[in-house]
Formats: C-alpha cells, sequence, structure tokens
C-alpha cells in the first residue's frame, strides 16, 4: 500500500495585508496600507478616525455596501490605523447565548471599548550595577553610588533579568519588579556580541519619582470587581453576567479618579459587523447606551438593503430600526471594478507568497467579478495546492481545475433546483 502525505494547509487571515487606511492627511491613495479605491469611504473614515482620536465617543457610524465590498476590511484599516486605542469587533449574531442575557453581552462588548489610562506616580530606583552578592546590591550614578538591601523576591527578579555588574536596571520596589534597561557603555570593549543595548550611566540621584501611564478597559475593572476569583475569571474569559450595583461602583471609582486627575477615559471603538442580526431589542438597548458618558464608538455594518427588523413585522432600511439610523453616520461602499479586484487579488497572492502566471490573475479577476471576491480567494487557495504538489507556479488550468471542483452560489443552487 503507498502511503502519500496529506497536505495541510496554512489560512492566513482574510485581511492580514491591511496595515491603515492608506491616508496622508486629506489625501488617500488608490492603493496603499493593503486597502484599494473606495477613495470616498475611506476619507470618511478618516473623519471618523479623527473623532477617536479627540476621544469624541457616543457616536453611530453605519458602513453599508453589497457582499464583498470591504466593509470590513474598511473596519480593519481604522483599527489599525489608530494603533493601541481599544477597538472591539463582535457579529451581531454573537449576542445570543445561554450563559448571559443580550443587554449584559451588549454591555461587556460596549465597556471592552472603552479604556481607563490610569496615571501613578512610583518610587523607582535606577542606576549602574557595581556590585550584586548575596541580598545587597550596590548601584551607581554618575554623581553617587549607595548600596541597598534586596528580598528574596527582588534577588528572584535580579536573578531572571540576569543582572551583573555594569548592567544599568530600574527597580520599582513598589510592585518587586526589575528592568533591565542595558549595558554601560564602559563595558563596551568586554562584551561580544551584538545583541546587547549599551547605554549611558544615569545621572543625578538614585531614587526619584516618576509618572507611569498603564492603560486597562473597564471590563476589565468590571471582571476583577465582581468577585472573589475575578482575577482568575479576568484571565480564563469565563465572565458571566456582571451585577448591575458592581459596575456602579466602578463607575463610581473611576469618577473619582478621573476628577482626583489620576485617570482619564479613552473612548474606543465598538465595531458589529452584520449588524442586521440584532433583535427589536437590542436596537432600543443601544440606543440607550449611546447616550451614556462612556460610550464608544459604535461602528456597524451591514449588507441588506430594506429588510425585516428582527423581532418585528416591519422592514425597514438596512434591517435596521429608523429611529437608529437617525444616530447613524452613513458611509457607503462602492462596487469594485475590474482594476480593483486585481489589486486586492494581488495583495493576497503577495500576502501569502504564491507564485502564479498572469493569465491565471486574469482569470481569477473574471470570476470575482461574476461570482465575488471571497470564492475567487477561494478558489486561489485550492489552485496554489495543486501547483505546489508539482512544486511550480499556479497556472491557468489550476485555476479552470478548482473551478470545476468547487462551485460557486449561482451554479451550487442552479445544480440543486436542477
Amino acid at each position: 500500500m503507498e502511503i502519500r502525505d496529506v497536505e495541510t494547509v496554512n489560512r492566513i487571515n482574510l485581511h492580514s495585508h491591511i496595515a491603515g487606511l492608506g491616508c496622508d492627511g486629506d489625501e488617500v491613495e488608490y492603493d496603499k496600507d493593503g486597502l484599494v479605491g473606495q477613495i470616498k469611504a475611506r476619507k470618511a473614515m478618516a473623519v471618523i478616525r479623527k473623532m477617536v482620536e479627540s476621544n469624541k465617543g457616543g457616536k453611530v457610524v453605519l458602513i453599508k455596501g453589497d457582499r464583498g465590498s470591504g466593509k470590513t476590511a474598511l473596519a480593519i484599516g481604522l483599527s489599525k490605523s489608530l494603533g493601541g486605542v481599544h477597538f472591539n469587533s463582535i457579529s451581531g449574531t454573537e449576542i445570543y447565548s445561554l450563559e448571559m442575557s443580550k443587554s449584559e453581552a451588549i454591555t461587556q462588548a460596549l465597556r471592552k471599548s472603552v479604556g481607563l489610562r490610569i496615571k501613578e506616580s512610583v518610587k523607582v530606583i535606577e542606576g549602574e550595577v557595581v556590585s550584586l552578592s548575596g541580598r545587597r546590591i550596590v548601584l551607581k550614578t554618575v554623581d553617587m553610588e549607595s548600596s541597598f538591601e534586596i528580598g528574596e523576591k527582588m534577588r528572584g527578579e535580579l536573578d531572571k533579568e540576569k543582572v551583573s555588574a555594569g548592567d544599568v536596571i530600574r527597580i520599582v520596589r513598589e510592585r518587586g519588579r526589575v528592568y533591565k534597561i542595558g549595558t554601560s557603555m564602559v563595558k563596551r570593549s568586554d562584551v561580544v556580541g551584538t545583541d546587547t543595548r549599551f547605554v549611558p550611566c544615569p545621572e543625578g540621584e538614585l531614587i526619584r519619582i516618576t509618572e507611569e501611564t498603564q492603560e486597562i478597559s473597564l471590563h476589565d475593572i468590571d471582571v476583577v470587581n465582581s468577585k472573589a476569583e475575578g482575577y482568575l475569571a479576568l484571565f480564563s474569559g469565563e465572565t458571566g453576567e456582571i451585577r448591575a450595583e458592581t459596575r456602579d461602583e466602578v463607575n463610581k471609582k473611576v469618577w473619582g479618579w478621573i476628577n482626583e486627575g489620576k485617570a482619564e477615559i479613552v473612548r474606543g471603538v465598538l465595531f458589529i459587523d452584520e449588524v442586521h442580526m440584532l433583535d427589536i431589542e437590542s436596537f432600543a438597548f443601544l440606543n440607550k447606551a449611546v447616550e451614556e458618558d462612556f460610550c464608544p464608538v459604535i461602528l456597524v455594518s451591514t449588507n441588506k438593503g430594506e429588510y425585516i427588523v428582527r423581532g418585528t413585522d416591519e422592514p425597514s432600511p438596512y434591517g435596521i430600526p429608523r429611529d437608529f439610523i437617525d444616530r447613524a453616520l452613513i458611509i457607503s461602499m462602492e462596487k469594485h471594478c475590474r482594476r480593483d479586484l486585481e489589486a486586492i487579488l494581488r495583495h493576497r497572492i503577495l500576502e501569502e507568497d504564491i507564485l502564479i502566471d498572469d493569465d491565471a490573475v486574469d482569470r481569477l479577476v473574471s470570476i470575482s467579478e461574476a461570482s465575488g471576491l471571497r470564492y475567487s480567494m477561494n478558489l486561489l487557495t485550492i489552485s496554489s495546492m495543486r501547483a505546489s504538489r508539482r512544486n511550480g507556479r499556479v497556472a491557468l488550468g489550476d485555476v479552470e481545475r478548482a473551478f470545476e471542483l468547487f462551485l460557486d452560489e449561482a451554479r451550487g443552487t442552479e445544480s440543486f433546483n436542477g
């Protein structure tokens, strides 16, 4: 019996090539940061980015467009361009769960999208290590030198960071943490290797007060305060229902820190894909949430036109209640032209490191025009697997064979009805 290896497929995320909105100030390039075309939509999203960067929340933005027009890609472009701002993404179907109510699921999603930036003054010891032995460490700066006693835990941290004489370190005693900044410049001639970072010996006092900033989402604070094992729930993700009283207490603490100047709210973005899957009760809850102080920007997308709102018998534009639409800024996605489709496919070809003939690309573009971009991307993966069996480039024949084996929606429906 012949035993053959089963070829594995390493799928790369569909939007992994996107790095931003492709905007330089008010100018939008046709093909930049992985986004192609959709100039008006990207300009509009650049305005939303400025809104988020200005810490303005409580706004609703609706992206509408046909399947495969790039709605999710545009949202991911916003996420990448915002950097470290809290951006939480869910699907409209995710809020339906046996473990928690719809309102609880939406509340958790909203509070995951809002950060609290906490400013804290901490005492640090920073200097170059002169000697380290037992429970005593000698540190120096350009201006002074001093000896410090260290406990067992601190000694363990020093060993963990592989600290030795000549290293420049920072010790935060209140947290029991040690940070290795680098190695003193005077040790450069004694160190072999290119990975070592050389830094000058610090100046001034060894002990000083510095301001540190850390950011945490409101949801994480809720979880930690929700029960005795809150920290464990934070890591496991099994948070369950959080009592309204707990959130009220957290909000009071947060407002106290804000009024004292110890913290500030950073409103991010909640992206709800397939928002037409929400029901009338969920939209009513979101309508109320938009008016609250800690509300992020709510970004939603849909590919529906006139559609029945779930939980009602009434049709409405996009399957969304009219009172919610009244709050929304609407961004419209255009249908991709052939040039757009080819550019997007070539981004995926480059991202997945596929060698392919030009006539095969042309065929995939034609398939995209008729059957959709996602279908042609799936065919690209299948064609690449077929070509790899002979260690060759993807040829037109590989694409045609994949097209014969795997039906698109139209041919699948036709064969089913036939």
